[in-house]
């Protein structure tokens, strides 16, 4: 039969290492997500130079598998098609564009402390010789909580800051993308782009997670 001397130092010991198991796990890679169809998101649209919505839609999963991921949005107007790497990458959407290979904005198994590079083309061919180069460094910054309509959750926060030029035009300056990714969600709750050229901020908006519902 164990002593109370010798199960209270057990249990000291035991306390003793939790801080460092509780570390250890937060700093455990991040794997892709693993996708099924009807997996669906909510978003709403917020100009943050206003701090005002300006958009919902729905964004549901009809195709997935090691590779790619294809999705359906409903919002204001209609329904919409989109493509993505296994990852969440976007390679092309009727209201976005084509991404040449793809955005990498998000870089799988996410590590804390990890870094990687992020050079994309983006040409939008409704909008004629529209084409701009993105050339940005991500860094996977850390776990953090973060509040958004569809609750609090433990995110792991990834900004990508960088360089963009236009092709089309004489147009450039600077961009960043912060995004707040959540494993049980299997997509971001949060995501902020903003732009600038040298006369200061241009673009500067957010989508934030309303619901959701994954298996």
């Amino acid at each position: 039969m164990l002593s109370a001397e010798f199960r209270s130092i057990a249990a000291g010991a035991l306390f003793a290492a939790f801080p460092a198991l509780c570390a250890a796990q937060a700093d455990a890679p991040v794997p892709r997500p693993e996708l099924k169809i009807a997996d669906s998101w909510t978003y709403r649209r917020i100009d943050l130079w206003t701090n005002k919505q300006t958009g919902f839609f729905i964004t549901r999963v009809t195709f997935a598998n090691e590779r790619a991921i294809q999705t359906i949005s409903q919002g204001g107007r209609g329904e919409i098609d989109a493509t993505w790497t296994a990852e969440w990458n976007a390679v092309s959407s009727p209201d976005d564009g084509i991404f040449e290979p793809h955005s990498g904005l998000l870089k799988f198994p996410l590590q804390v402390g990890a870094t990687y590079k992020v050079v994309y083309d983006l040409k939008r061919p409704r909008q004629g010789p529209f084409h701009v180069k993105h050339d940005r460094m991500a860094k996977v910054m850390g776990w953090e909580e973060v509040e958004v309509p569809a609750g609090k959750f433990r995110a792991l926060k990834v900004e990508i800051e960088g360089t963009y030029q236009r092709v089309d035009t004489s147009i450039s300056g600077t961009a960043k993308n912060v995004i707040w990714y959540v494993p049980e969600v299997k997509r971001w709750v949060k995501w902020t782009y903003e732009d600038a050229t040298f006369r200061g901020r241009f673009n500067w908006l957010a989508f934030e997670l309303v619901q959701y519902e994954v298996r």
